[in-house]
């Protein structure tokens, strides 16, 4: 692709056309210079960071070694085999789709499933190889089965890991506790010294150890131990994204052995960390993280890989473009997702970087899974290498064994009851067995759950498979529903914790050209248009959500421009009423015992190409309307409310922020109501309330239909058409929560007024050119009021907002300089009632 022999694989429909690549065998190969410095040392090795996946690697037509794992780190003595001056290296791949239907039918009997659905448009038998499973194609993403390399020498041995941990020690001190792994060939004995380099806030630490150690084992290394302590004050604790800083420590160790040495650093993050499952009454257990003893209410997304080609995808620029929209949407938290890739070692020191945490799954998905000798040997090795590398990131909370396979093989996704027992066992075999017991041994007190969903503890207790691991009393739940009404509570569970929810909507129609160039295309109903979509029923399924709340007239002049916008409308509407509807339940328990929960990650923040997707963040790196939402739903201080199933309007509000001291902030709500056809408020009711960290309050409850009659809004089956809801939460005269607009019937039967909407002025702000000042006007209440910047890349400090006022001001950060004037020519603002949308 990238020397144009094949067209880009992600335009069009190339994703199928150039599928030949991936079922083609292919050799890379090149010429390469050793001097006689290198050969003259007593150890060469080539390092692999990753070959994807099946290979065979010569050089100098000598066969050194094979690969059969995408996530390993493959090490090859080449000192026999080199020769001073030129060299050759070739690295003959295997395609994977075909290695996959040879290993199919390894294990003896079908290891399910065989096959993605046919919507996917993908490959079989991903389950079979370790490799990104998502490469063979999945509902948000296309099929594109897909190194860094290098050369070192040495004399006595290098450093592979280094490890470092601490806990309380006596004194008020810190004790660090250090595993330096130094490559060792088995039966060779390493000597020396390893320095450890300590940097705290005050001093510089340092402690020499002596090292005289015979590797006995076969894994190529040997491990030292090493501790000593540090005084607490010397170091700040490392918190969360909105509850501290994120205070990072190096540490470095040199192995000296003569002249020769060898260092490696790793950042420490000081944070106690616990996953607390306790009893809730008689009703199942709790399910939160506690940071440095404080709860956490977990707030993000699932990430997926940053590029179905993950080189791409590890690109710095596109990890810190993802995570820095996370950052400043007010995540806590990410979801690695356990059908993509182990990230890089920059996402997760950005991550560290961010006091974003990570819920991290092995790389296990939605199947079942071989576990003859060789496929749990392979795993093993996995295991060890991707734990050893990831080990120090404070940022990373959790570690999950599986996605969906849990929940997958207990309800029959794939027809395992048949044969129920030997699914059973395999599944033992491979999570608990193999993944949990070499994990324990590496990371030891660090918080391992078997899959994702379960339900924690009392999985556990039913030998880690639960008769129902969707439980809403325990453990986290994934939940997805498209047939019911998306904005009604009855659609909801109420789960101790969601890590997987979420919509569809369709990227802008500039994101639709980066990829086509023909406009029926984005018809929704075009050939094209279901090529790129993935999910079964997708456009059966999108149509009936818009439906219940906007009309859609697929004979209008502008139906795709319609269908993309009122898609992200709904999907950001409905996710941000899940979320706001989970965190209500922050801290208080239902009469059914359901509640105190504590995360919601919705699905998904990034996309792998253009196409139809849960995301919030498009392929190009463009926030959807979902993303700017999530600003506001995700705030650390919010108010909410929803209509019970007796049309009671229940407002609540709800704080992480008050006080990490536990301190109540005093507080009142305002609870405004208009009248859709006028910017004068109605009425206005001030409601005092006392905030409580890590509590959700009901702050009071409202017959909606007879309290809008009395207002005047009309009879008590009209008022709800004519009128609506408006929140705002101060602190003194201080708004300290985002506002919010609370519907009380669906949008397509309330009694909108078509208005007029346009950019007054800009102004710059700031002397970089990098800072505006936008003025939007309306000639009436405007919901859904979107900006968009087209190709100068950049973020609006509020979009898709409700405009209650004749003017508002919004602020443009572009990412690169720019002039007022090359603004102008660009930045263009739409709306829910604009006229192009109701021809």
């Amino acid at each position: 692709m990238n020397n144009n022999i094949i067209g880009d694989v992600f335009y069009g429909n190339n994703d199928t056309e150039t599928r030949w690549v991936a079922q083609t065998n292919w050799t890379y190969s090149r010429e390469f210079v050793v001097d006689d410095i290198i050969l003259n040392h007593d150890n060469i090795n080539i390092v692999f960071e990753g070959l994807d996946t099946f290979s065979t690697i010569l050089i100098n037509n000598v066969e050194i070694g094979t690969s059969q794992n995408m996530f390993l780190r493959y090490i090859f003595d080449v000192k026999e085999v080199l020769q001073l001056g030129n060299n050759t290296i070739e690295v003959r791949f295997v395609s994977p789709i075909k290695m996959a239907e040879v290993l199919s039918s390894k294990q003896g009997y079908t290891v399910p499933p065989d096959c993605p659905a046919s919507q996917y448009r993908g490959e079989c038998h991903a389950n079979q190889i370790r490799k990104m499973q998502a490469s063979f194609s999945w509902d948000w993403g296309p099929a594109l089965p897909s190194m860094e390399v290098f050369l070192e020498a040495f004399n006595s041995s290098v450093i592979r890991y280094l490890l470092g941990d601490y806990e309380e020690a006596p004194s008020d001190s810190w004790l660090i506790k250090t595993s330096t792994y130094l490559s060792a060939k088995k039966g060779e004995t390493i000597q020396g010294k390893l320095l450890y380099t300590f940097q705290t806030d005050v001093t510089v630490i340092q402690q020499i150890e002596n090292v005289n150690q015979t590797n006995t084992d076969d894994d190529n290394e040997v491990k030292i131990d090493f501790s000593f302590t540090i005084p607490k004050l010397t170091v700040k604790k490392w918190w969360p994204n909105g509850y501290g800083e994120q205070k990072l420590y190096n540490l470095t160790a040199t192995f000296q052995n003569g002249s020769e040495k060898n260092s490696k650093t790793i950042r420490l993050g000081f944070r106690k960390i616990e996953l607390v499952q306790e009893q809730i009454g008689d009703s199942g257990l709790s399910f939160y993280f506690k940071i440095n003893d404080v709860p956490i209410f977990a707030k993000g997304a699932n990430e997926i890989p940053l590029n179905i080609l993950p080189e791409r995808g590890y690109s710095p620029e596109t990890v810190s473009r993802v995570l820095k929209s996370a950052y400043e949407t007010n995540m806590n938290m990410l979801r690695v997702w356990g059908g993509g890739v182990y990230e890089s070692d920059y996402f997760y020191d950005k991550t560290d970087e961010f006091g974003i945490l990570i819920w991290q799954d092995f790389m296990f998905a939605c199947a079942m899974y071989p576990t003859y000798p060789e496929y749990l040997s392979n795993v093993k090795s996995e295991i060890q290498h991707q734990v050893k590398r990831l080990y120090n990131h404070p940022s990373i909370a959790v570690w999950a064994g599986n996605n969906e396979n849990e929940v997958a093989l207990m309800t029959n996704w794939y027809g395992t009851q048949n044969n129920i027992t030997t699914y059973k066992t395999d599944y033992i075999k491979l999570y608990i067995d193999t993944i949990q017991s070499e994990f324990d041994k590496i990371a030891g007190n660090a918080i391992f759950l078997a899959s994702s969903p379960s339900n924690g503890k009392e999985s556990e207790q039913e030998g880690y498979l639960a008769k129902n691991p969707q439980n809403p009393l325990f453990g986290d739940v994934h939940f997805y529903n498209y047939l019911l009404n998306s904005v009604d509570i009855n659609t909801y569970p109420i789960p101790r914790f969601a890590s997987e929810f979420g919509y569809q909507s369709l990227p802008d129609v500039e994101t639709w050209l980066t990829v086509t160039d023909n406009l029926t295309d984005l018809d929704p109903g075009s050939a094209f248009m279901d090529h790129r979509q993935h999910h079964p029923f997708g456009l059966i399924e999108n149509n009936l959500l818009i439906g219940y709340q906007l009309d859609l007239n697929a004979s209008s002049n502008n139906y795709y421009k319609t269908y993309i916008f009122y898609s992200q409308i709904v999907q950001a509407m409905s996710v941000k009423f899940e979320t706001e509807y989970y965190r209500s339940f922050m801290g208080r328990i239902d009469s059914q015992g359901q509640g105190n929960t504590m995360g919601a990650l919705f699905w998904q923040l990034n996309d792998v190409w253009v196409a139809p997707t849960w995301s919030g963040i498009d392929y190009t790196g463009k926030w959807k309307m979902l993303q700017y939402f999530a600003k506001n739903f995700f705030a650390p201080t919010i108010v909410t409310g929803y209509l019970d199933t007796e049309r009671q309007l229940r407002i609540y509000v709800v704080s992480e922020a008050s006080s990490l001291l536990g301190l109540a902030l005093d507080g009142s709500v305002m609870v405004e109501v208009y009248n859709w056809n006028s910017f004068e408020l109605i009425n206005s009711t001030q409601i005092d309330v006392s905030l409580e960290f890590g509590k959700s309050l009901e702050v009071v409850e409202i017959n909606t239909d007879v309290y809008l009659n009395s207002l005047g809004c009309g009879s008590l089956l009209k008022a709800r058409t004519n009128c609506f809801f408006y929140l705002t939460l101060y602190s003194g005269n201080v708004i300290i929560a985002p506002n919010n607009m609370i519907l009380v019937t669906s949008l397509k039967n309330s009694n909108l007024s078509e208005t007029k909407v346009e950019i007054a002025s800009f102004q710059q702000i700031d002397d970089k050119g990098t800072k505006f000042e936008i003025t939007v006007t309306s000639s009436g209440i405007s919901l859904f009021v979107w900006l968009d910047s087209h190709h100068i890349r950049g973020r609006f400090s509020d979009n898709g907002f409700v405009q209650l006022t004749p003017t508002k001001a919004v602020t443009f950060l572009s990412e690169e300089a720019t002039s007022i004037e090359d603004l102008k020519k660009v930045i263009t603002v739409t709306h829910l009632k604009d006229p192009q949308y109701l021809k």
